[in-house]
């Protein structure tokens, strides 16, 4: 439970086999689908997730409030004040439940002192404000296909959810503080180009099953927050949430070729910030998209590879 009161969502992986011993990981959802969606999609074979934990990491998957199976906040139930009341689930609020977790996971392995991190695009950006707060938690932080800030202007979502007199505000007008996904909004996309029937299937059960009102609505739909966006839309116009020079931790900035969330000058800023990180390495994927991560492919082992590289334990001397 957070110290405002909510209660969050965490699933724990662990290979029983591999005798692999990476320390743990903690992965958050992006903005839309919560965790299990984002990272656990187990079809038409394994996960993300279910990689790392071969490799040796004990897995620590987590949705934010209002998010998958965590919590709803009060703005999200409320329907009544859903276009005249607070945005829902801004970073702040966020970081309470990443150090909600964290202090959990340092309760089950009181003598470790490596703790990695990631999240899809958003789930980064909180993972960033919370290791700028508290950076001696986080060891090793991978900061994949996110905002940071840097110069006003390229962001490709701007005109679909900026305010048009304010470009830094949500335009609430359109948008109010949640938002709906149904199942041709999560797929309708991906299967125009063949994606795989079995991972879409999964992909949008999994999106679905946190939310308990969705069959109350034709078609079905889950909520999510609008905090994600409206944050992202401060980032992006000169606006900056939180200070990337307190973070200490070891980080890799990944981004793909085509990341239609995060702009190339979120990522040198960001570089040019962390100074006084333990170390800073970036990559881009090339060729990938916002989705790389997601489905088995030789773009998505790459993910893997970069990640399992930048967490793998130092070699020992003789």
């Amino acid at each position: 439970m957070t110290d405002d009161g909510l209660t969050i969502f965490v699933r724990e992986l662990h290979d029983t086999i591999t005798t692999g011993d990476r320390g743990p990981i903690l992965m958050i959802n992006g903005g839309r689908s919560g965790v299990l969606a984002s990272w656990d999609v187990d079809a038409p074979s394994t996960s993300v997730a279910q990689e790392f934990a071969k490799a040796g990491h004990t897995v620590y998957l987590m949705d934010a409030r209002g998010f998958g199976r965590s919590q709803f906040p009060p703005e999200m139930q409320n329907t009544t004040k859903i276009y005249n009341g607070p945005v829902a689930v801004r970073s702040n609020e966020v970081v309470l439940d990443i150090a909600a977790v964290v202090k959990e996971i340092h309760h089950r392995h009181p003598n470790e002192t490596r703790l990695a991190a990631i999240g899809w695009a958003t789930g980064s950006q909180w993972l960033g404000h919370y290791a700028s707060l508290y950076p001696e938690y986080i060891s090793h932080l991978i900061y994949y296909n996110a905002a940071y800030g840097g110069p006003a202007g390229g962001w490709q979502l701007q005109q679909e959810f900026g305010d048009p007199q304010q470009p830094a505000e949500l335009d609430r007008s359109r948008h109010g503080a949640t938002r709906l996904a149904t199942a041709e909004n999560l797929e309708g996309r991906w299967r125009s180009e063949g994606i795989n029937g079995a991972f879409l299937t999964r992909y949008v059960q999994l999106s679905m099953e946190g939310d308990s009102t969705t069959d109350t609505r034709e078609p079905p739909s889950f909520r999510f927050p609008s905090g994600p966006v409206a944050d992202t839309l401060k980032l992006v116009n000169g606006r900056q949430i939180f200070d990337a020079s307190f973070i200490r931790s070891r980080v890799l900035i990944l981004r793909s070729e085509h990341d239609f969330w995060s702009r190339p000058s979120d990522i040198t800023t960001l570089e040019s910030h962390l100074t006084n990180a333990a170390s800073v390495k970036v990559i881009e994927i090339t060729g990938a998209s916002h989705y790389v991560h997601l489905q088995p492919t030789k773009d998505r082992q790459k993910f893997i590879d970069l990640i399992l590289a930048f967490t793998a334990p130092p070699l020992k001397k003789d």
